[in-house]
């Protein structure tokens, strides 16, 4: 009953409404091998990370990696302080990358993709996610986002084939952000969440089996040439 009604956070229903599109582009290209986490935050995607055989999971993030991911136990796990512009990691060392909703935030986004595909065995597989426009306005965003012809010109550039693709965010999760962000900068002046767990999952799950409007997400699933 507690953790119905703590305060909960846009990451957790982002996670529920956009797991099922994971999946599924994922279906007939799981990750495997050695997968690099690239943008890995607070740790929202480890989970999802360890159901898949894989053999090592490395964590890449800007700062305090090891900090936020201190809470997962399982053994795969790595962490690494780094940006991705520039990973100190060996060419072809990983088979397979996770890149969720990260892109967006980077200014030389081809510089980034560049450094994920180098980083990754010829065959390598990349699981990526980014707003598709028109997406809900985030001012942490260097650009709205991609749809998927110039995701996939941006990923062919940088030596990937586009071989599925999926879309998720709807309706629900756009009111869901509009709500969140109401009521955590008018009631809470910035600083305090009111939002219960119970509703974030809630939307969460409204927009996974109810999908409605404009879907704002992109999942794509793309090989290294």
């Amino acid at each position: 009953m507690f953790n119905w009604l703590k305060p909960g956070w846009p990451d957790a229903a982002r996670l529920i409404a956009q797991r099922r599109t994971l999946m599924h582009v994922s279906s007939s290209y799981p990750l495997t091998g050695r997968c690099l986490n690239a943008g890995c935050g607070e740790g929202l995607y480890c989970p999802f990370l360890e159901q898949f055989a894989v053999t090592e999971i490395v964590n890449v993030d800007l700062a305090n990696t090891s900090g936020m991911l201190a809470r997962f136990k399982d053994p795969r796990h790595r962490t690494l302080d780094a940006s991705l512009v520039s990973l100190p990691l060996d060419d072809g060392s990983f088979d397979s990358c996770l890149c969720t909703e990260v892109i967006e935030h980077i200014q030389d986004d081809n510089k980034a993709v560049n450094e994920l595909a180098r980083c990754l065995r010829s065959g390598g597989r990349l699981l990526l996610s980014v707003p598709h426009p028109p997406a809900p306005f985030d001012s942490n965003h260097v650009r709205e986002g991609y749809t998927l012809p110039s995701m996939t010109s941006l990923l062919e550039r940088n030596g990937f084939d586009v071989v599925a693709s999926g879309r998720c965010f709807g309706l629900w999760m756009d009111w869901f952000i509009r709500i969140w962000r109401w009521q955590h900068q008018t009631l809470g002046k910035g600083r305090r969440n009111y939002m219960p767990m119970l509703l974030v999952w809630a939307f969460g799950y409204l927009d996974q089996f109810l999908p409605l409007g404009h879907k704002w997400d992109l999942v794509v699933m793309a090989v290294k040439k």
